[in-house]
């Protein structure tokens, strides 16, 4: 006959045996704290790296020049790190991508974790840049202190946009794309600083950080109507303008921008004469609506590419309403020639800066304007002596080049008389 479970019939007695084992030797264990701790880093469940004796410097050691990394080395066995594995877990995954967070079992890596100076575990250390030097971190070991001291240990290679660097940020290293995150907070987050301290940008990206308050002219010129918002400029001359339309975090910023980054690995450029110049070169005539015609500037404003060049003369500087007035001619004769082969470049010049150019355009009534034709020949046209340029008399001038009425007069020789040298502005530290 067979015994039926459940029907009343007893267990044979060697199960109810191991049974009554199995259950002491579970509570022994429990008791004991033998075997029953155990530090299980799931790569499917925890952000947490972890690394060998063998793959430190692999890991950490060749990126300290650069990057932030923490490790908590821990025992496997030991009750106290299977109870911080969920605590460091939270740092892991708050700076995933961003820092470096690992761990490193000190049973099997005793030798190790002893030349390191680890004693009592859980232990962690934390990788600072070079040449910082690394350090245990002391006292209470929570989720937050560590996350703060990471994130403090994060350089900065953003430039704070003011008034006075706007344009030098904008123009200088031409190669490089410039990212710029416009905020209505005055403190650059953590998330821009860490983005421009990564490994390959901090060498093809140049970030910049304005806010509403400080930057407004900024944020208008790059038609910036919310905050926070991000674009990027690209080009030799800043011609092309993206606006960042992605998710607010490091990771989906870091794959946009990383899309331009290669771009930027050169650390020269070409130079007007074919020559390099030197990648932290200003030029801020690049980016102005009406640059000022200078002997650093002439070759981008005027002479290299194709078209005429309409040059507004006066003595001083350039007021707002004269720019506003050149500005607006500007985009009229732009609309108005589009389209008819006729290219007109506009500029304005210092007479007293430049006495050998004043010469030679002979200029008696001030302000006054000239149209210069770069090309072959070097010639130029200009309004009559007695005549003081003004939105109407430019535009006359033009009419009567158009209409093919215009006299030019050939330059001397063929050459441009000699530039004033000037000196160069003073660099001023930027503010991070």
């Amino acid at each position: 006959s067979m015994n039926i479970r459940g029907a009343g019939v007893a267990p044979p007695r060697w199960s109810c045996r191991v049974a009554t084992l199995a259950m002491f030797l579970r509570l022994a264990a429990s008791l004991c704290g033998v075997a029953s701790s155990a530090v299980v880093i799931d790569a499917m469940k925890h952000d947490i790296q972890q690394i060998q004796a063998g793959s430190f410097d692999t890991i950490i050691g060749k990126f300290r020049d650069d990057a932030v990394s923490a490790v908590w080395y821990y025992k496997e066995s030991n009750a106290a790190d299977e109870k911080f594995l969920d605590e460091y877990q939270k740092v892991a995954k708050e700076l995933k991508g961003i820092v470096k967070v690992c761990a490193m079992d000190c049973e099997r890596f005793a030798k190790f974790c002893k030349d390191v100076g680890v004693g009592e575990t859980p232990s962690v250390m934390i990788y600072p840049p070079n040449p910082q030097p690394s350090y245990a971190l002391q006292g209470e070991l929570t989720s937050k202190r560590i996350t703060n001291v990471l994130t403090k240990s994060v350089p900065s290679m953003v430039t704070s946009l003011t008034a006075d660097n706007e344009a030098a940020f904008l123009t200088s290293d031409p190669s490089k794309p410039k990212v710029i995150l416009f905020s209505n907070k005055p403190k650059v987050p953590f998330m821009w600083r860490a983005l421009s301290a990564e490994m390959v940008f901090k060498r093809t990206i140049k970030f910049g950080f304005a806010t509403e308050e400080a930057n407004a002219e900024l944020a208008k010129k790059f038609k910036v109507k919310k905050f926070p918002t991000i674009v990027m400029q690209r080009g030799g001359k800043g011609e092309q303008k993206e606006v960042y339309s992605g998710d607010i975090n490091f990771q989906a910023i870091h794959n946009w921008v990383n899309l331009y980054s290669e771009s930027g690995m050169g650390d020269k450029v070409a130079g007007a004469a074919g020559g390099e110049s030197g990648s932290d070169e200003a030029k801020p005539w690049l980016i102005q609506d009406i640059p000022e015609l200078t002997g650093p500037s002439h070759n981008d404003v005027c002479f290299k590419s194709e078209g005429l060049c309409v040059i507004y003369l006066k003595k001083g500087g350039i007021t707002e309403a004269e720019t506003t007035m050149l500005t607006g001619l500007k985009n009229r004769f732009t609309s108005h020639l589009d389209g008819r082969g006729t290219v007109l470049k506009w500029m304005w010049m210092d007479l007293d800066a430049e006495p050998n150019l004043a010469e030679m355009f002979e200029i008696s009534t001030v302000p006054g304007a000239a149209v210069f034709n770069p090309h072959k020949r070097l010639r130029f046209t200009k309004l009559d002596d007695e005549v003081a340029a003004d939105e109407t008399s430019i535009s006359a001038l033009i009419d009567k080049i158009m209409g093919g009425d215009a006299r030019f007069k050939m330059i001397k020789g063929g050459k441009l008389p000699a530039w004033a040298v000037r000196a160069k502005p003073e660099k001023k530290k930027s503010e991070l």
